[in-house]
């Protein structure tokens, strides 16, 4: 049998398998293919040429292409005449793209972490020896902290400095999804819960029906997945940073190791912080870097940072644009400051009291419809609504049990 007919027989067993192959060397040449489609061999060849020096044997790389997600397996061979990376191409036809479920690979990540508020002030901060444990022996872990503490952003620290960054990195925000992605989600033979070797991050927790919530933690202990994923949560992602009802069910549920993200406020120094992502902003549009005046800088630290890394960002951004390679005097860091309380107020709202909250009736009444308002206005949450009433979730839940037939 010559060459050409065991080719033959090559391509039709990959087809009947839904998938095809071809070997490149380490120009991103194509030497050898069973594809029929020329335009998809050169994109997939130039896709994994470019991520060749971080290929490890047998890694898995995704790449999307007109509305769907290839899954390719590259596994490098030595030949006689150079190193050849044989890649092995499967279309995922059920995997269109669905809000809140995002799959990378390990450049993605990378970028992404360098350009974020979070990467570009912490740089590769060392994550905690204990959470870097929980997450290299395939406990599901619980990063928790107040909004913007970035959770997420050590998620894609602990998968870049892991062992598997070889492997796809999904990040799911379920307060995202869509009814059709939820179906994707829990009921798709591709949703990332169904997956292998893969690191998957799920946040929005806050967001989720207790009848979802249920069937998505279900699933979760079900099929193992923490022993088949590295399975990394983030919470308390909420206005306030009050744990949510769903996510202290979720820990509990998983026995997740739990983590918490130290707050701006907490760490201090918010000054040196600004004068770093300044210095990143300077450095992207090469101009000279502003300075900070020692009674600025005090400001800055003294604010609470409600939204952390998030308002860093927004305020370092604001300050440099209103003093370009100058100065920031007191005066600037309170304007900019008090705009940001105002952004505040404006985004996430002051519990008010609507005109028909009447208050000439029984006091057990007026105390409902007020414990009703507050736990309006923290989407739910019923930990952060009895913190902010100062009695306890009993006496919460005897306020409004009336509400729960």
């Amino acid at each position: 049998m010559d060459s050409d007919a065991k080719l033959q027989i090559l391509i039709e067993a990959l087809s009947a398998a839904g998938a095809s192959a071809l070997a490149i060397d380490e120009r991103g040449g194509v030497v050898i293919s069973t594809m029929n489609d020329a335009a998809l061999e050169r994109d997939v060849a130039a896709f994994v040429s470019e991520r060749l020096t971080r290929v490890g044997d047998g890694a898995r790389l995704v790449m999307g292409r007109e509305g769907v997600r290839l899954s390719l397996t590259v596994r490098p061979t030595a030949e006689e005449y150079g190193t050849l990376w044989v890649v092995v191409a499967r279309e995922v036809r059920a995997a269109t793209a669905h809000a809140g479920i995002e799959w990378l690979n390990v450049d993605e990540v990378e970028a992404r972490y360098e350009s974020s508020a979070y990467g570009v002030v912490e740089d590769a901060a060392v994550v905690a020896a204990p959470v870097r444990e929980s997450y290299a022996r395939g406990v599901p872990l619980m990063l928790e902290g107040e909004l913007g503490a970035g959770q997420t952003q050590i998620a894609k620290r602990l998968y870049l400095d892991g062992p598997y960054s070889d492997q796809p990195y999904v990040s799911v925000m379920l307060d995202e999804l869509t009814d059709r992605g939820w179906r994707h989600l829990l009921k798709s033979s591709e949703s990332p819960l169904f997956q292998t070797g893969l690191t998957l991050c799920v946040g929005g927790w806050h967001a989720v029906g207790p009848e979802r919530l249920r069937e998505l933690v279900s699933a979760m202990v079900d099929t193992a997945l923490a022993t088949r994923c590295h399975v990394v949560l983030t919470a308390n992602d909420m206005p306030g940073g009050g744990e949510s009802d769903q996510a202290a069910f979720v820990t509990e549920r998983l026995s997740c190791a739990v983590s918490v993200a130290p707050a701006i406020a907490e760490q201090g120094g918010a000054s040196e912080k600004i004068t770093c992502y300044l210095e990143y902003l300077a450095d992207m549009f090469k101009t000279g870097a502003p300075k900070l005046s020692a009674a600025a800088a005090k400001m800055l630290d003294a604010y609470r940072w409600p939204r952390n890394y998030l308002q860093l960002r927004e305020v370092s951004e604001r300050l440099y644009i209103l003093v370009g390679s100058g100065t920031v005097e007191r005066a600037v860091a309170k304007e900019v400051l008090a705009q940001e309380d105002v952004i505040k107020t404006a985004t996430f709202g002051a519990p008010t009291l609507e005109s028909d909250l009447y208050i000439l009736r029984p006091l057990a009444d007026t105390e409902r419809d007020i414990a009703r308002l507050v736990l309006q206005h923290l989407h739910g949450n019923r930990t952060r609504a009895a913190e902010v009433l100062g009695i306890s979730r009993t006496t919460l839940w005897r306020l409004l049990k009336g509400d729960d037939r």
